[in-house]
């Protein structure tokens, strides 16, 4: 099946944004108001996650960089066909799943979809590029005869993939400066007093 560009002119969204805001959906809008309707063929809320052959590149191929005018740094969200099995890119990098499936709970307390974590690797060193993919639980829809299209098209069209950078010697960075600035905090012995007790 062959992916289509979405005829929205990206910057005609951005530009609706206010100043401050970030496209940063929960996994539950991202699957109802985005994944649902690419799978369906209907009109979609915006612009913002855009169509790709995912595993055509390796992270730092992708076009990230498109994304930061509305993204937070180093983040994109990608439309992507279902692939079963090992995540493989052209140039033999691959995407390692990190822990099982975690459910996505809509707000009336039901199971819309599933998220699954990935860490990519080349050969054996892993990145600092993460992903989460999402994809809609089939059994939001009922096993009927007339259904049996519409769950197929769940289980072997489109999934969302959220990819970020994540910069790891920033973390360590923080977590020694927090530890240094704890390291110069002068003590307060506590004492019986409640008042003391309480604030320290």
């Amino acid at each position: 099946m062959e992916q289509q560009q979405l005829p929205v002119d990206i910057e005609t969204d951005i530009n609706k944004l206010p100043v401050g805001y970030r496209f940063c959906p929960p996994g539950r809008d991202l699957i109802l108001n985005y994944l649902i309707h690419k799978i369906l063929n209907r009109p979609l809320p915006s612009n913002a996650v855009k169509d790709i052959h995912l595993y055509d590149f390796d992270p730092d191929q992708l076009p990230i960089s498109e994304f930061s005018g509305y993204c937070k740094p180093n983040l994109a969200y990608f439309f992507t066909q279902v692939v079963q099995g090992r995540r493989t890119t052209k140039s033999g990098g691959h995407w390692k799943a990190s822990g099982s499936d975690e459910p996505v709970w809509s707000k009336d307390d039901k199971i819309v979809g599933f998220k699954k974590s990935f860490v990519f690797y080349t050969g054996e060193e892993k990145s600092n590029w993460i992903m989460h993919e999402y994809r809609v639980n089939p059994g939001l829809i009922l096993a009927d005869e007339s259904n049996k299209i519409l769950k197929s098209k769940i289980d072997d069209s489109y999934v969302i993939c959220k990819i970020q950078y994540k910069d790891l010697s920033k973390k360590k960075r923080k977590i020694q400066f927090n530890e240094d600035l704890l390291k110069n905090v002068p003590r307060t012995p506590c004492t019986n007093n409640v008042a003391e007790f309480e604030a320290c």
